[in-house]
């Protein structure tokens, strides 16, 4: 489906066999079972010599802020992303917080302990920067916050989780995006693309 990978196809490159890269997948998931982390870890922790998560105290310390601005306080995402860049809290690679960035730090079970991937949730994995009920908490606060009249998914995607990839055999989900543009003659054009990845 991408034009790169057809043209590599094209022109005969040889990509990771499909014996090596099921090797490369189940390393990966022992990795995984064992609770050592996979990937860049998440802000707040770092991977220490045995491979699990360890905390980085000065991040944790704005973990918990956060956590307390959000469940305490009773302030928005987009109020402790400009708090903390009014402040002058600098995110690991010392940009500004973005939403995005802050709505994930809040939904991630990573910071009461828990190692997800591959599907599987291992917890007591590492050390909790955050206690859990400070995490339910926030993740009670994130269900009333939700707007109540948005249809989540107004029309299912019948292949959600059933359809695999061809080339990483990770399960393929239903994705709708929304575009608008201006055509030449002034006019705006709106489209919804409903598509798997």
């Amino acid at each position: 489906p991408e034009p790169l990978q057809n043209a590599l196809h094209t022109l005969g490159v040889k990509g990771v066999s499909a014996t090596r890269s099921n090797s490369i997948k189940k390393s990966m998931r022992a990795r995984a079972l064992e609770g050592k982390a996979l990937g860049r870890p998440v802000y707040g922790y770092r991977i220490g010599q045995d491979g699990r998560l360890d905390v980085v105290p000065d991040e944790a310390e704005v973990v918990r802020l956060i956590y307390r601005l959000y469940t305490e306080e009773g302030r928005g995402i987009r109020l402790i992303a400009q708090y903390l860049n009014n402040t002058g809290i600098p995110t690991r690679r010392g940009g500004p917080w973005s939403l995005a960035g802050i709505r994930d730090l809040l939904r991630n079970p990573a910071y009461i302990g828990t190692y997800t991937r591959f599907g599987m949730r291992r917890p007591r994995a590492h050390a909790a920067i955050v206690e859990t009920d400070v995490y339910r908490a926030a993740q009670k606060t994130t269900r009333k916050r939700r707007p109540v009249n948005r249809v989540a998914r107004p029309d299912p995607f019948l292949l959600s989780g059933m359809a695999h990839c061809g080339y990483c055999e990770n399960k393929m989900m239903g994705v709708t995006r929304r575009r608008s543009w201006r055509r030449k003659d002034g006019q705006r054009s709106r489209a919804v693309y409903r598509y798997y990845q």
